[in-house]
């Protein structure tokens, strides 16, 4: 009784400890982040730089150039890996807790796919910049919603939502929206590197505009599912008992699903396709902090933030002065821990 009590007096005080190591880890990689470059600069330069553009009277010691390098190539740059990275694990978390499944997340059930065709279809239209910063987010928003009501009313039985078929479905239309992009990419030689590039994933190019327009979707869905994380804690039980709880499951579940699709489309319109970040990071998250969705999506956003900013890094320094694709590294990461998954539920016997 003694061991049990004091197991669950530490449990806060691990969280608040677990908790402080993210955020202080993910400030130093974001200023690490920063640092690391082509070309060196000072870190005591880019202090003050940052110190000076958020209205300190700072002593100019820096050059134009290296202005420019930090506040505007690096810093929106990093900001953006982080905010879409926790976009991405927090999209999972609702993913996961919808369909009950650890190894669903958006990429796996086709949400990027259909949102990358929406951009490309954008691109090649030309109407990319005709409501400036939001045209390709709300285009690739259109394409994950109507992709989410296709599988998610095939993969609806009498009774019950079929996992199997979700899983089938979301690989179909996946392959599906992918062929209408190849198609795309085959007849359109002008767009066809960007459009290439810019599927497998970077954050080359990223403007404050656009992290800013992010961060507003990130925090503001973030919040709202948060305000839903006894729904779908309750949801993980099964719609019946969710029900008996008086909760509006049917409600609940088209709320989730388009903050969920929302993040995501975000994330592809702006940044291309980053797999399995959505998979990993809430696995991980819930071995560690438990299943309570509030602390999941928290901890989960931070987590996912952490691991893009990192990956970034690495996409634009391993081979510098060229620049690998985020998504690959993402994939070469969740690949083989989708495999892992996959032979720890067949040990359990849990696939169906």
């Amino acid at each position: 009784m003694i061991h049990k009590k004091n197991k669950i007096v530490n449990k806060p005080f691990f969280l608040i400890i677990f908790f402080t190591l993210l955020v202080i880890s993910l400030a130093f990689s974001i200023i690490l982040a920063v640092h690391i470059g082509s070309v060196f600069i000072d870190f005591n330069k880019i202090a003050a730089m940052i110190l000076n553009s958020i209205g300190f009277n700072i002593k100019k010691t820096w050059t134009n150039g290296e202005e420019n390098i930090i506040l505007v190539l690096r810093l929106p740059r990093v900001l953006m890996a982080a905010c879409v990275g926790a976009m991405l694990a927090v999209a999972g978390v609702v993913a996961q807790g919808i369909f009950k499944n650890p190894i669903v997340d958006p990429y796996i059930i086709g949400i990027s796919s259909s949102a990358g065709f929406g951009a490309a279809l954008s691109v090649v239209l030309g109407i990319a910049g005709f409501l400036s910063v939001l045209t390709v987010p709300l285009v690739s928003f259109f394409f994950s919603c109507m992709e989410v009501f296709i599988i998610f009313n095939l993969s609806k039985t009498k009774y019950h939502l079929s996992m199997s078929a979700l899983l089938l479905s979301g690989i179909a239309l996946s392959y599906f929206f992918g062929a209408f992009t190849s198609f795309i990419l085959y007849f359109s030689e002008e767009h066809a590197h960007y459009i290439l590039t810019y599927m497998m994933g970077s954050f080359w190019g990223s403007s404050w505009t656009e992290f800013f327009f992010v961060f507003i979707i990130l925090l503001n869905g973030t919040i709202i599912l948060i305000f839903y994380g006894r729904d779908l804690n309750a949801m993980v039980l099964g719609d019946s008992s969710a029900q008996s709880l008086g909760i509006n499951v049917e409600h609940s579940k088209r709320v989730t699903l388009i903050i969920m699709t929302l993040l995501t489309s975000t994330s592809v319109a702006f940044c291309g396709s980053i797999g399995f970040v959505g998979l990993v990071i809430p696995h991980l998250m819930r071995m560690i902090v438990g299943s309570d969705h509030k602390k999941l999506l928290i901890f989960s956003a931070i987590g996912g933030g952490l691991l893009l900013v990192w990956a970034d890094l690495v996409a634009r320094t391993i081979f510098a002065p060229l620049e690998l694709p985020v998504g690959i590294l993402t994939s070469l990461i969740g690949g083989p821990f989708f495999v892992y998954i996959i032979i720890k539920k067949k040990k359990a016997g849990e696939l169906l």
